[in-house]
């Protein structure tokens, strides 16, 4: 999905190196997309309870001008606190996470939730891991800093 995202906008430009990406959050063998509504975040933080879910992000850099593509996924795991349904309500009456892969804003009071992060780059479960964009600017001949 990172490199549909990205290529979508490289083929309307020249040049530039176009960035992508996108998450998805696997708990229990199971994929845990946005949940658009109270009731179902509800639910995603309840399953995810005392749990280890990890988030997948995966980024694409494109350069427009040739079309190269440089591509990775990030892993970062979340292991989650238990909490009770009424605590979980409140968290998600608050910040309404509807929109957010897992359920919550990990930016935000979603930090409540956890009990520990593992991973290489803890921006990956914001949705983009600035370790392994320098890493794919780097490959397009970039050169940071």
């Amino acid at each position: 999905m990172a490199f549909a995202k990205a290529n979508a906008v490289a083929t309307d430009r020249d040049q530039g190196l176009i960035i992508g990406s996108d998450q998805v959050c696997v708990c229990d063998g199971q994929i845990l997309g946005k949940p658009g509504t109270v009731e179902k975040a509800v639910e995603q933080l309840l399953r995810a309870q005392g749990k280890r879910v990890i988030f997948y992000t995966g980024l694409c850099v494109i350069n427009a001008a040739n079309g190269h593509a440089e591509q990775l996924v990030e892993p970062f795991t979340v292991y989650f606190r238990s909490l009770d349904e009424a605590a979980i309500r409140r968290y998600v009456e608050a910040e309404r996470p509807l929109d957010c892969a897992g359920s919550f804003k990990c930016e935000g009071m979603g930090i409540v939730l956890f009990k520990a992060l593992e991973g290489r780059d803890p921006n990956a479960l914001v949705g983009l891991p600035l370790i392994g964009l320098v890493d794919l600017l780097g490959r397009h001949g970039l050169a940071l800093p």
